[in-house]
């Protein structure tokens, strides 16, 4: 694992796959062998969101894949925004394209909600879920208070961070990713809690000012697993980024455990 503060080494290249139903070749990263996990990244970024993460898990001996999602990174999209139930069915879709049998999805902020519909909807794909700093929590006002608890993480994430999020935004275009957005804040993944029989696990960093505790708590309790949110000092909303060691660590615990 890298020391904390210093990246892993960068993915070994990207490679496309073409996906029936999307229009679309998907972009995406692979290393390493042995059982699958895909990473999934959040809103407006893409599959280089994870260079403290793929890495060292497929260097633990872990099949490590990370996808760009239809019209973020490097993979097109028509037009218009992905609704989240749309992007577990790209997520679907995608894995089929690379014959990918079950696998440990990780999710991270908004991709949290659409690994959980795809491990409600298609149990038999998803072997585990590990849920990042996830979103979706129901409150008044959704678009206003989750904007400002953003700008509120902003001073607390890794300044490293800043140049890959910034380029992926600026690719994926604002418009985009306001729509995208405002889909997500409407999406309430508590219903889909029952139906998810895959082993989970909530990861959220001490330092998360976007993710409601009570709502992490309400969704470990919910979902299978030992019913605790994992949580992770120091960490800001991007846990995996900032708190990468301690995050790998969790996510290596789970897999163990299958």
């Amino acid at each position: 694992m890298t020391r904390p503060g210093e990246a892993a080494a960068a993915w070994a290249g990207s490679r496309r796959v073409e996906v029936d139903g999307l229009g679309a070749r998907v972009r995406y990263h692979e290393a390493g062998s042995g059982p699958a996990l895909v990473l999934v990244h959040g809103l407006g970024v893409s599959s280089d969101y994870w260079p403290r993460n793929g890495p060292p898990l497929a260097a633990a001996g872990l099949r490590v894949l990370a996808p760009d999602l239809p019209g973020f990174g490097r993979t097109a999209h028509p037009r218009g925004a992905t609704a989240v139930p749309a992007q577990a069915a790209a997520l679907l879709a995608w894995a089929e394209a690379m014959e990918l049998g079950p696998a440990v999805y990780v999710g991270h902020s908004l991709s949290c909600q659409s690994v959980l519909e795809l491990a409600a909807w298609w149990p038999e794909r998803v072997r585990g879920l590990v849920l990042a700093a996830p979103t979706g929590a129901p409150r008044r006002h959704p678009l206003l208070r989750q904007g400002w608890s953003f700008l509120l993480d902003i001073p607390r994430e890794d300044w490293r961070l800043v140049p890959p999020v910034a380029q992926a935004y600026l690719r994926a275009g604002p418009l985009r990713v306001w729509r995208t957005w405002r889909r997500g804040t409407a999406h309430d993944p508590l219903p889909l809690l029952p139906r998810v029989r895959a082993p989970s696990r909530v990861v959220v960093g001490e330092r998360d000012p976007v993710v409601p505790r009570d709502f992490a708590e309400a969704l470990a309790r919910g979902l299978p697993g030992d019913g605790r949110v994992a949580w992770i000092r120091g960490g800001p909303h991007a846990v995996h980024f900032s708190t990468a060691d301690a995050f790998n660590r969790e996510v290596l615990e789970l897999v163990a455990g299958l």
